[in-house]
C-alpha cells in the first residue's frame, strides 16, 4: 500500500472534522465558499480530486492553515 492511497478519503475526512468543529453544515460551508453542496459531500466522502485552489479557498473559509487539512491525525 503506497502513502498516498485514499489521500482524498483522509482529506474529506479532515475537512469534514474541521467543519463539524466549526458548528457548520456543508449547506453552509458550500455558501461561503460558492460551491455546491453536492461538491462538498463529494470532496469529503473522496470521491472528488480536489485543486489547490479550492483547498485553500476552504481551508480560508474554515479559517484555518492549508497545511492543517492534512494533519490527518485527529
Amino acid at each position: 500500500m503506497s502513502v498516498n492511497d485514499n489521500l482524498e478519503k483522509k482529506f474529506g475526512a479532515k475537512l469534514a472534522y474541521i467543519r463539524k468543529s466549526k458548528k457548520l453544515s456543508q449547506m453552509k460551508l458550500a455558501e461561503k465558499v460558492d460551491m455546491n453542496f453536492n461538491y462538498i459531500g463529494q470532496i469529503e466522502r473522496g470521491e472528488a480530486n480536489v485543486t489547490i485552489k479550492t483547498m485553500k479557498i476552504l481551508a480560508d473559509a474554515l479559517g484555518v492553515e492549508m497545511h492543517e487539512l492534512f494533519d490527518f491525525t485527529f
